[in-house]
């Protein structure tokens, strides 16, 4: 037991990004805190990795992502950053 004050009310948000466990104080989190927290250079781009087929969608830097475990897909949620695509000229 603690004697902080206020700290019962702190939540900490696991989240992994790039394989690496990490938690978050707060319910959501951006795309790009989540490439600070990375460490990533700010002109990466950050994709929310989700079970099953289809495409992991992009995390746009000001995106918000819940990180309730309740929220969709439920569980810890899961990020990659990586290099932007370059389009060939």
């Amino acid at each position: 037991m603690s004697n902080m004050p206020n700290e019962h009310n702190k939540e900490e948000f696991k989240l992994i990004v790039n394989k690496i466990e990490k938690e978050w104080g707060e319910q959501f989190i951006t795309g790009a805190q989540i490439l600070t927290l990375a460490g990533s250079p700010e002109d990466w781009v950050v994709n929310q990795l989700v079970p099953g087929g289809g495409e992991d969608p992009e995390i746009a830097p000001t995106k918000k992502v819940d990180l309730d475990l309740k929220a969709e897909p439920e569980g810890v949620k899961k990020f990659q950053t990586r290099k932007p695509k370059t389009n060939p000229g």
